[in-house]
């Protein structure tokens, strides 16, 4: 059989949670630290917690109001593409037939000899 291959086990391993509260038992490193423990976790105390350790709801909001300001310039975008679609179709682009007169009056018939 291997030696050494257990890890150390600690008898009074220190708990330590975010809201302060302490406690001891059994585990293989001598101190962890927790983020909710049974004296503030909502499910023994009625009271409901957000727990944000990473800073998470507030990337959330930050990328919120970025794309607010992302919807408002692509609806700009949208609207002056629109005018400029609008102004382009009020002028409109002269026919086959307009072209083809405008051509026979620009240029002078030549005379059969």
């Amino acid at each position: 059989m291997k030696k050494n291959i257990h890890p150390k086990v600690y008898n009074e391993a220190t708990v330590t949670c975010v809201c302060g509260n302490q406690f001891t038992t059994i585990s293989t490193q001598p101190s962890l630290a927790v983020e909710v423990c049974s004296n503030c976790h909502p499910l023994f105390t009625g009271q409901q917690k957000f727990v944000d350790t990473e800073g998470r709801i507030d990337k959330f909001n930050k990328k919120i109001k970025q794309m607010e300001g992302k919807v408002q310039e692509h609806k700009a975008k949208v609207e002056s593409k629109a005018k400029k679609q609008q102004s382009a179709t009020n002028q409109k682009a002269p026919s086959l037939r307009e072209l083809m007169k405008q051509v026979k009056e620009e240029t002078p018939e030549k005379t059969q000899e």
